[in-house]
């Protein structure tokens, strides 16, 4: 048998990857694609950094490979993983008129991978058959969500629905217009010149404050969204959490330090508040570009605070030389506030869908569809 040959459906099965070194060599298959610019140490280091942050530590994240059933875990042939996911566990909300607000757990499905000499036999459609009806087996867990860089259809035809797919992208160097009211609500100085509201720096001492607090009003919004919706209406959010964040952080400083080699530099700013509202960031460092993750803009304040939180992402980006600040499902006036156009974006494409339910896909809701859950 060749580790090329090809295996019936009938033959071969889901299981969940426990060993390091099956674990190990899912990484070495797709580091063709999400590490292509690393040296294989290097991508390994990152993950095995990744799988150890309490985002995804004490089960958090689990590893699953695509196998013939012959295929033994204890001495595994490790040329025969046909294909190979990931999960994360993580909080989430479900919310109706009639059940009201139900803290869930949800999972997060990534690092979808078939090995390129394993392609064209169907082995990634059965792999994620299979995966859906292994989540719907899961205790307490109501939706599972993915972002899809093969388009809408892929992932939709197997429980995954798409959802809304819009960026905005800032240019590090835009200046965003100024209309005379809001000049006039921030204040002139006499030459004319508008001052830019200050805004409180968000570090690693605040942040986590921040998110639980964020996670509190998300649910105060649900509940005034439910009571307008209909009834058919299911809302589903994935909860704001720390961990998720400070993931994300230790992503960007592993890139920096390790990659970049700017040893003598330190990511510590990741976002910026003013009164309640507030952006969150990520920096992409290897791709050029800041992730605004997590935006919220308080109904009480205008258009000069969300102004204000724009311009410190775009000068956050500016220090690391970043050529522009990404914000993914952003709202309609954020963009006539920027003057810039709300785009579709074919990549990365947010797909939900609820487990064991027989709500109609088009009356579920992705609430908060942001990077953050990415």
């Amino acid at each position: 048998m060749t580790a090329s040959a090809p295996f019936a459906h009938d033959d071969i099965h889901l299981i969940r990857a426990y060993s390091p070194d099956i674990i190990q060599q899912t990484w070495a298959n797709n580091r063709v694609e999400w590490g292509p610019s690393l040296d294989e140490e290097t991508y390994y280091a990152r993950e095995r950094m990744l799988a150890s942050q309490e985002f995804t530590r004490d089960n958090k994240l689990q590893v699953w490979v695509l196998v013939p059933k012959t295929f033994d875990s204890v001495k595994p042939q490790l040329d025969l993983i046909l294909s190979a996911v990931e999960t994360f566990a993580r909080p989430g909300i479900v919310a109706s008129k009639d059940q009201g607000l139900k803290d869930v757990l949800s999972i997060s499905v990534a690092s979808v991978f078939t090995p390129a000499h394993y392609r064209g036999r169907g082995y990634a459609s059965l792999m994620m058959k299979l995966l859906w009806k292994e989540i719907g087996n899961m205790k307490d867990v109501q939706f599972s969500f993915l972002y899809s860089d093969v388009g809408p259809n892929f992932y939709g035809r197997l429980g995954w629905t798409p959802k809304r797919s819009e960026e905005i992208v800032i240019p590090t160097a835009y200046t965003i217009p100024i209309h005379d009211s809001d000049s006039a609500a921030a204040g002139d100085d006499r030459s004319g010149v508008r001052k830019s509201m200050t805004v409180e720096k968000v570090t690693d001492s605040n942040v986590s404050e921040l998110i639980v607090a964020d996670a509190k009003q998300v649910r105060t919004l649900l509940k005034a969204q439910i009571e307008t919706a209909s009834s058919s209406k299911v809302f589903a959010v994935v909860t704001p959490e720390p961990t998720c964040v400070l993931w994300y952080h230790a992503r960007a400083r592993f890139a920096a330090q390790h990659v970049l080699k700017l040893e003598q530099y330190q990511v510590t700013e990741w976002g910026a508040k003013q009164s309640k509202s507030f952006v969150l960031w990520y920096h992409d460092l290897l791709k050029e570009q800041l992730f605004i993750i997590r935006w919220y803009l308080d109904p009480s304040d205008g258009d000069e605070t969300a102004r204000s939180l724009i311009e410190a992402a775009q000068m956050e980006a500016r220090k690391w030389k970043l050529s522009k600040v990404v914000i993914w499902n952003p709202d309609q006036p954020l963009a006539d506030l920027l003057q810039l156009e709300i785009k579709y974006r074919d990549g990365a494409i947010p797909s939900l869908g609820l487990i064991n339910s027989t709500v109609e896909k088009d009356n579920v809701e992705w609430v908060h569809n942001e990077k953050y859950s990415w």
